[in-house]
């Protein structure tokens, strides 16, 4: 299927979820994100949830990350629509954060930092495919924000859903992810 329909099934099937199955799918989600070796990382950077998306939840990561991995400096990001780039802002107990016109929760000011820094990033995606292909919202941000990271950047995508074989469309601009946790399992595509 191509990302155009891929996009188009998996809204529907995340909007199709009851409140209870996303709840129960949240804590499988956290479970596993529970169990990677958080010491490692210093900088990480997170997109916050849109509930009116149903995305997997990430508020309770950043609490979780904020009580018991202190030492790891959130990081979140502010879009320009104007030219598809994102600064990256650290995220503390003193972040005001504003809703821009797409209703994403985004930093009004604070302590940029430079994608070099990244350790790992949470992407955001509607589904993925084994070689850790995703298909996103269909404006390029997290490409473009990829592309100035690391190499080693570990690149994580949250899915209520198990990949898909394969997405038909990919481009050579496309970023794959390096991993994926999903309520079952988590996908290393290295």
């Amino acid at each position: 299927m191509t990302k155009s329909e891929l996009r188009k099934e998996y809204k529907k099937r995340r909007n199709n979820l009851s409140i209870q199955d996303q709840a129960t799918l949240n804590d499988q989600l956290f479970e596993k994100l529970r169990m990677l070796d958080w010491e490692k990382y210093t900088y990480v950077h997170v997109y916050l949830t849109l509930e009116k998306f149903n995305e997997p939840d990430t508020i309770r990561l950043i609490k979780w990350l904020r009580e018991f991995h202190p030492h790891i400096q959130l990081v979140i990001s502010k879009s320009d629509f104007t030219n598809g780039s994102m600064q990256n802002y650290i995220l503390n107990d003193k972040t005001e954060l504003i809703e821009n016109a797409y209703g994403i929760l985004e930093p009004v000011k604070g302590e940029l930092v430079d994608e070099i820094l990244i350790d790992l990033a949470f992407v955001p995606l509607l589904v993925i495919d084994i070689k850790g292909n995703r298909v996103g919202y269909g404006k390029g941000f997290y490409d473009r924000f990829l592309s100035k990271c690391r190499t080693d950047i570990k690149s994580y995508g949250l899915s209520f859903f198990e990949p898909v074989q394969r997405i038909s469309d990919v481009e050579k601009w496309d970023r794959r992810l390096t991993h994926c946790i999903t309520p079952l399992n988590i996908y290393s595509f290295q």
